[in-house]
């Protein structure tokens, strides 16, 4: 995986955040968007951000 692969082009968070953000506890996607600010403008990357989360909780 490309950690320096954009997920949220609105915001500009990157997989890598969205993984640092899931070792700091926000495990669900509204606490990633608080937390990472993804999602958060226009929404467009709302399901690959959750599908991403479900994917890579069991690793965190």
């Amino acid at each position: 995986m490309n950690k320096n692969k954009i997920i949220c082009p609105c915001k500009k968070v990157t997989k890598g955040d969205i993984l640092d953000a899931m070792k700091n506890g926000a495990l669900t996607y509204k606490e990633v968007k608080k937390e990472t600010g993804a999602g958060s403008k226009c929404g467009h990357c709302k399901e690959d951000i959750k599908k991403f989360i479900k994917k890579h909780k069991e690793d965190i």
